[in-house]
């Protein structure tokens, strides 16, 4: 199936449950550590946490920086752990990611590159590829922006939302922000013509970011690892736990989202990192 073939929802035009994951960066290895924390073990504990509440989804999202060490191995891990509850997961690359390797291994797994979501009557998902390879920035290139508009001009009644890997909206942290979206510009100079664009999320920042940008609710969703504190000039980790958000998108175009995070923390990070 093609990367932009649609996934079509059914919700009986109720409000549409999305859970968003980002940020996993796992490894091949069990006993791996990103900035001091297990990723493997912190990534398990939120999918087992998240499993202990009301799994009503009707999506997964999951925007990128699946592996840290580029192993079909991690890509595995990450389909074994959210196959587990049996519904759609749709996924776009970060700079981390190997996309060659992160494809064919999802596409084995019954997770084929979707980047049309449609949800019911109502809504319309887009997942936008931001990642340029080898670099920690982000962009969307120019086949990128146009299949964004034409496929915006293919659902003009529909409610849109928008992923992506990198931050188009400034972070205040200095040294994250120079990895952000390049044209951020252009892409919010797009955004800003279309009305029915309710929302657009990100991850990258790990870090819980909310605003509002071009008309549209924007938010970052945090790691399911280590996080970065915000509002940092220069590279800065927090104790704060792992977490994921859920997003719910009403009939009428209403976006809610809340960010939850595991109870009880046992993955704290090496504050004596520097950088990574």
């Amino acid at each position: 199936m093609k990367a932009n073939s649609s996934l079509p929802i059914s919700n009986n035009n109720n409000k549409v449950k999305i859970l968003h994951i980002t940020d996993t960066h796992l490894f091949a290895k069990d006993n791996d550590v990103l900035l001091g924390i297990n990723t493997n073990a912190s990534f398990c504990s939120v999918i087992n946490e998240i499993k202990q509440q009301p799994c009503d989804f009707d999506l997964i999202v999951a925007t990128g920086d699946f592996v840290q060490d580029g192993s079909e191995a991690a890509y595995y891990r990450f389909t074994h752990e959210i196959k587990q509850f049996a519904i759609p997961c749709v996924w776009l690359p970060g700079n981390h990611d190997v996309y060659d390797t992160m494809k064919s291994v999802f596409e084995k797994q019954n997770m084929p590159e979707r980047k049309v979501i449609l949800c019911g009557e109502k809504w319309l998902i887009v997942m936008l590829n931001s990642q340029v390879p080898g670099k920690a920035y982000g962009l969307l290139g120019d086949n990128e922006l146009a299949f964004l508009t034409e496929t915006l001009n293919q659902y003009p009644s529909r409610h849109v939302m928008l992923f992506l890997h990198h931050h188009p909206v400034l972070s205040n942290c200095c040294w994250l922000d120079q990895h952000c979206l390049k044209n951020r510009v252009e892409f919010g100079n797009l955004v800003a013509q279309y009305q029915n664009i309710k929302s657009i999320a990100w991850g990258h920042i790990h870090q819980n970011f909310e605003s509002t940008w071009q008309q549209c609710k924007v938010f970052s969703t945090p790691s399911t690892c280590v996080q970065f504190k915000p509002s940092c000039h220069e590279f800065s980790l927090a104790n704060d736990s792992p977490g994921w958000r859920i997003i719910e998108l009403y009939p009428n175009g209403i976006v809610d989202s809340t960010v939850h995070c595991l109870n009880e923390n046992a993955f704290i990070p090496d504050m004596t990192v520097n950088g990574y």
